[in-house]
């Protein structure tokens, strides 16, 4: 038989790595509750030469502090972001502040743009506008292609550095998906816990 004893020390034991666990969880999901936003999904269908497409994009500061600010941009296009007069893509504030000059859109893709500073409890919006030039060509032609945009704080995310591909094949960030792999590590935990306890047990008396 195990003492008593030894089984209150191991339950201590896997208590402790398990609220560690949850703990560590917990601050990556209070880092994604730090501002209000979606994914902004924009669906491209055959544009003529010269056409425009616009959208709004808007974030909020949920916090009593200032968080950095980005945005990253993710795309896909067989045909509308590559050749000889791809589209190109420009980006507003809603007073006309130019925040992304006119670009082709396939030299943003995968990358994430630096924002200025977003104020306690301020939001910051954005107007989009992608284009096809005016002198494209036939092979443009009923073609389509999706975007992506999305806000993120660089506390979100701390290995992404502006201006440069951002990991990861989701945009989203939350704490739930953390805890996963918390909740996981404690059930291996608990059963090698318990499993070490029945061995003893089982052990003839004279051991």
């Amino acid at each position: 038989m195990i003492a008593p004893r030894s089984i209150r020390a191991l339950i201590a034991v896997i208590a402790a790595v398990f609220l560690g666990l949850v703990q560590s969880a917990g601050a990556s999901a209070v880092a994604s509750d730090l501002i209000d936003t979606a994914p902004t999904s924009l669906v491209i269908d055959a544009p003529a030469p010269g056409e425009s497409q616009k959208w709004d994009m808007s974030v909020k500061n949920l916090v009593d502090s200032p968080v950095p600010l980005a945005l990253e941009i993710s795309g896909r296009s067989d045909v509308l972001f590559s050749g000889a007069a791809p589209m190109e893509l420009t980006m507003n504030t809603p007073d006309g502040t130019a925040v992304v000059e006119r670009i082709r859109v396939g030299e943003v893709l995968g990358r994430t743009i630096r924002l200025p500073e977003l104020q306690a409890g301020a939001s910051y919006n954005l107007v989009g506008t992608v284009t096809l030039p005016r002198d494209a060509d036939n092979s443009y032609q009923g073609a389509g292609g999706n975007l992506k945009f999305h806000f993120v704080t660089s506390i979100d995310r701390p290995n992404v550095t502006p201006d440069k591909p951002a990991s990861g094949s989701d945009l989203a960030h939350t704490g739930l998906r953390n805890l996963i792999p918390v909740g996981v590590a404690a059930a291996l935990l608990l059963a090698v816990g318990f499993g070490l306890i029945l061995v003893r047990r089982k052990k003839p008396a004279h051991e």
